[in-house]
């Protein structure tokens, strides 16, 4: 299937995890969501055109959840494909926030390090200009050329 919308590996994986969730606890969903005429790229992209429809920009994961699970519920016609980003937010661990504080930290470090320098570079001296037209020009006139 050739789609036009982008989603990256971690929503498919996210709404797979809570496909597989659910399908383990309510085995009518089981039977729906093992359609091989449906698929999770087609789930998502049933969500971005009702995203699309109502107006909106993002949507929270619950609302999400809900039109995927009213995708598989159903039997609705394949929409039209969207040209659009799908991105799931991720918590991160103690150990990534770590991290991202300490490239944070590095960059800052790195910032101020590049402004410091250029504070620090001697400033260009101002070069010579021509004298601006209607000035006079400080020079005694000869009347018998330069070599006298």
């Amino acid at each position: 299937m050739a789609s036009t919308f982008k989603s990256s590996e971690a929503v498919v994986e996210v709404i797979r995890n809570y496909m597989e969730e659910r399908c383990a606890s309510d085995p009518i969903l089981a039977i729906k969501y093992a359609n091989p005429a449906k698929s999770i790229e087609k789930a998502l992209n049933y969500v971005a055109h009702e995203v699309q429809k109502s107006g909106l920009t993002i949507m929270d994961s619950e609302s999400v959840f809900g039109l995927i699970l009213h995708y598989y519920d159903e039997n609705l016609e394949d929409v039209p494909n969207v040209n659009c980003n799908i991105a799931v937010a991720k918590e991160l661990t103690d150990n990534e926030k770590a991290e991202v504080k300490e490239q944070a930290k590095e960059r800052y470090r790195e910032e101020q390090l590049r402004e410091l320098r250029r504070q620090n570079q001697p400033k260009p001296k101002a070069k010579a200009t021509a004298p601006k037209a209607g000035t006079e020009i400080n020079v005694e006139p000869n009347l018998f050329g330069d070599d006298f």
